[in-house]
């Protein structure tokens, strides 16, 4: 019953809070935006008829890429050596709290996943029977190996759910795999949704 009432939680965490993290950054953008329009705006009526149409439109488009171009040198701050140190930092406490290391863990796993910022690793998708046999999982091909034999392996990275920020490393034969009909970015979506958002459709053969 607890682990049941676990699930369903996280589950709900999982579909939840992407939804209203993302409305509130949509809210957030917006009004930086319009503010940043409005700051511009006002240096620019000293020399520039305001009531001609289109000017608070133009102000307002400023104002956006400000925003992204403010982004766009945040991230790249973030992936500088320093960077990587602070966000580390910020992201230890996080994962400390409990709770809110999942929320933190599941939120940034969908965004990465959504922006494919985090899936240049995985080269494909496919079908494993995991973890009994019948019973069909997603893995995602992060390499390939053989034997001395010549047998082809893939190393795969099987991820749980819905929080696909842990999982498991099997290395298994090519030919115990079937290819599934979606790319990597559709899988991790199915994983985050526990199965609810994706095709109905899939390519096992029994």
């Amino acid at each position: 019953m607890v682990e049941k009432i676990k699930s369903n939680l996280l589950a709900g965490i999982a579909t939840i809070v992407p939804l209203a993290l993302t409305v509130y950054v949509i809210q957030v953008t917006l009004e930086i935006t319009i503010w940043l329009g409005g700051t511009v705006a006002e240096p620019l009526e000293r020399f520039v008829n305001v009531t001609f149409p289109g000017f608070g439109i133009i102000s307002s488009i400023v104002g956006l890429l400000i925003v992204l171009l403010a982004l766009i040198i945040f991230g790249a701050l973030a992936r500088n050596v320093f960077g990587k140190r602070v966000v580390n930092w910020f992201e230890g406490i996080f994962k400390k709290i409990p709770l809110i290391d999942t929320i933190y863990g599941t939120t940034k796993q969908i965004i990465e996943t959504v922006s494919g910022s985090q899936n240049n690793s995985f080269q494909k998708v496919v079908y494993v029977e995991y973890p009994r046999k019948g019973t069909w999982t997603l893995g995602f091909v992060t390499s390939e190996s053989t034997n001395e034999h010549d047998e082809e392996f893939y190393h795969l990275f099987v991820p749980t759910t819905p929080n696909p920020t842990s999982g498991f490393f099997l290395i298994i034969p090519k030919e115990d795999t079937t290819l599934a009909d979606l790319n990597v970015e559709e899988g991790f979506r199915m994983i985050v949704s526990s199965g609810m958002v994706g095709s109905h459709k899939n390519s096992i053969v029994k």
